[in-house]
């Protein structure tokens, strides 16, 4: 495919401004987080963002379909014990490659305006290509652990009795009708997942305690309930933590293609397929999970559950000790993009040549929509 010249048709205001009902449903501490950052900002707005970006490369055909993270940036890099990579994949979804690859060059733009180091992101930017094409011509390797990574585990763990503490710290109050249909959920849960999972002992979902989970920025506005479960025993030492949550909608974001997907299955399918770090505990939610919780019958579809493990750690960028630690970064994020799909040797090479010739629209063109974003974070902000 031959690289076109770049047509981008900024929004009428020139302003890449939230989704209709987005601000409305957002906790007003957050609102204020977002006016603070245009970092915090870009990652609120993220379905804009993408619907924007889909606009802006309408005109791009041949692409072949790949199994997307939907919002990458480097603020998705985390790490636990074991591994390091992206992570949340909650917007992952099937589409043109070119929805992650201009969303994380966005958010290097972003990064280097935040810390400083403005005159290294185009260096930052073939850091990332370079980690990308890799990924697609040798999906078998894997890169060294970034440096950060290193540091930062070095810092002690809590005790699993003070992670579980801490995730009760989380939970906010809930109905009791609501707390009843967890528990009553967690019962189909257990009886749904057994036949996979016969090494879980009997009772091993029994809800301890459960609340709504107020976290996130891209998805403060979803669903989530926090739930401790007995786990492998009666004990209270061995208890584990799942986290339910309502898929968020990707309506507006065009060039998509999942239709005969269901909406959770989306983000399974993209964590198991994308993902390093594993879940001991990730499939789809009971239909009834939180009837209570729901406003119409189909949102009780459309939840999923994931285990969440101790040690888990996002890297922010105010973590980052120089611009080195952000090339590894980028470096990882684009291989473990790269690796993700498609599978056939062929259609990697394809992919590759395609992602080569257009790359110099993929930066121009993130280049525009950031200034569209920041014109927008401004007005919000009143700045």
């Amino acid at each position: 495919m031959g690289c076109v010249a770049l047509l981008v048709q900024a929004p009428a205001s020139g302003q890449l401004l939230p989704l209709p009902g987005v601000l409305a449903s957002a906790p007003p501490e957050l609102l204020d987080r977002v006016r603070a950052d245009p970092f915090t900002y870009f990652r609120f707005i993220n379905r804009a963002w993408a619907a924007r970006v889909c606009e802006v490369f309408s005109d791009v055909k041949g692409l072949p379909a790949v199994r997307l993270h939907g919002d990458a940036h480097v603020e998705q890099f985390a790490f636990t014990n074991e591994s390091w990579g992206l992570t949340d994949f909650d917007d992952s979804a099937r589409g043109p490659a070119f929805i992650d690859i201009v969303r994380f060059l966005g958010s290097i733009d972003l990064a280097t305006r935040q810390r400083g180091w403005t005159s290294d992101r185009d260096a930052l930017w073939d850091r990332f290509f370079a980690g990308y094409r890799e990924g697609l011509s040798d999906p078998t390797i894997r890169p060294p652990e970034p440096e950060i990574v290193h540091v930062l585990r070095r810092n002690v763990p809590p005790t699993h009795r003070a992670f579980l503490a801490w995730g009760e710290s989380q939970m906010q109050p809930m109905t009791e009708a609501t707390s009843k249909s967890v528990v009553a959920g967690m019962a189909a849960f257990e009886r749904f997942i057994r036949p996979g999972r016969p090494d879980l002992r009997v009772g091993y979902f029994a809800v301890k305690k459960a609340g709504w989970l107020r976290i996130g920025v891209g998805s403060a506005a979803t669903r989530k309930v926090l739930i401790r479960i007995e786990g492998p025993t009666a004990g209270d030492d061995d208890d584990q933590l799942l986290e339910a949550k309502e898929v968020s909608s990707l309506d507006g974001v065009g060039c998509l293609d999942d239709s005969s997907t269901s909406p959770a299955l989306r983000i399974v399918d993209g964590t198991r397929q994308l993902g390093r770090m594993k879940h001991d505990i990730l499939a789809l939610g009971p239909a009834q999970l939180i009837p209570a919780a729901t406003d119409s019958p189909e949102h009780s579809l459309n939840w999923w559950v994931s285990s969440w493990e101790p040690s888990y750690r996002e890297v922010r960028l105010s973590d980052l000790r120089s611009v080195q630690d952000l090339m590894e970064i980028v470096y990882d994020s684009g291989f473990q993009l790269g690796v993700g799909d498609p599978s056939d040797a062929s259609a990697r090479s394809q992919l590759r040549s395609s992602v080569e010739a257009l790359e110099g629209r993929f930066r121009t063109g993130s280049s525009t929509i950031v200034e569209e974003l920041l014109a927008g974070w401004r007005e919000l902000s009143g700045r």
